[in-house]
């Protein structure tokens, strides 16, 4: 029967422009692994309206493909073949996953079709194709002649293993507890010690200012000094920002090149410099002194 349907194009795209038309198209999925229960049953609910609509006379553009780019399916291939995608060369790492997707797709549209939820026209290669492609740079050469691409420094998410920038739905969080570290800093005008309290002493060689409320008057006096951050020593000027919480920690906050995107906003906003310590495998670089590498 599926044959039968295949040969007679049941599912096919034709367009009768006398009939009204529905067009159905979901978030294409991740081929990372074989489809399971709950795949079928998501498609199965999405299968009935379109075939509803076809019953009702419409024109139903239903297609299907995969996302055949991203990180889940990377992930995959390093896993299936035992290897690092940044330890290879970038096309044979390319030919590897285009084998696995092939696999995978043609998997899941063989069984979503064997579980009579297969009422879909199946665009091989939808976000892989030469097509694709090409649209999507012509895209980004359009807005670079308009002057609308830029490139700049900003903290991004990012996997040390993978090396590669991660998208907010690949993030997990988990609430933990940590350590506030209390660390004391060095006024240079007047030689007096201040309490910085920080999460992040990993980015105190990236530090390139200390901050306070404006409204916070233990400090006010302090506003237009410079501290001496430790170990290093670098010498950061000494700002009001009202980013600052006053009542966390001892008040003083140190904005370092990236701790968020917050740091990142200061930084912007009083045009401070940027120190990038961090390496792309999560290493400290040059910058971080005699604790480079750690």
């Amino acid at each position: 029967m599926l044959r039968k349907w295949e040969e007679e194009g049941l599912f096919d795209i034709n367009i009768d422009e006398k009939r009204p038309t529905l067009v159905i198209d979901t978030p294409p999925p991740y081929p990372s692994g074989r489809p399971h229960i709950g795949g079928i049953a998501h498609y199965a609910q999405i299968d009935m309206i379109a075939r509803f609509f076809r019953m009702r006379g419409y024109n139903v553009i239903f297609p299907f493909y995969a996302d055949r780019n991203g990180l889940p399916v990377e992930v995959q291939v390093e896993k299936t073949y035992g290897i690092n995608m940044y330890e290879v060369p970038r096309e044979k790492f390319l030919e590897l996953c285009r084998r696995f997707l092939d696999e995978y797709e043609g998997e899941f549209v063989s069984i979503f079709r064997r579980w009579g939820g297969g009422s879909f026209s199946y665009w091989r290669n939808g976000t892989d194709s030469e097509e694709y492609r090409r649209v999507t740079q012509e895209t980004f050469i359009n807005l670079w002649n308009k002057g609308l691409i830029y490139e700049t420094s900003r903290p991004t998410l990012w996997c040390p293993r993978c090396r590669t920038a991660l998208a907010e739905a690949e993030v997990e969080y988990r609430e933990e507890d940590s350590y506030l570290n209390y660390i004391k800093f060095r006024v240079k005008e007047t030689g007096e010690d201040i309490i910085i309290a920080t999460t992040r002493p990993e980015l105190l060689p990236a530090t390139v200012a200390v901050a306070f409320n404006p409204g916070d008057s233990r400090y006010k006096r302090l506003e237009g000094l410079h501290a001496i951050v430790p170990p290093l020593n670098q010498e950061v000027p000494i700002v009001a920002h009202p980013s600052v919480k006053p009542d966390f920690g001892t008040g003083l906050e140190m904005i370092s090149t990236f701790g968020d995107t917050r740091d990142l906003m200061v930084v912007n906003e009083l045009k401070l410099p940027m120190k990038i310590v961090v390496n792309p495998d999560g290493t400290l670089n040059e910058l971080a002194g005699k604790y480079r590498g750690g």
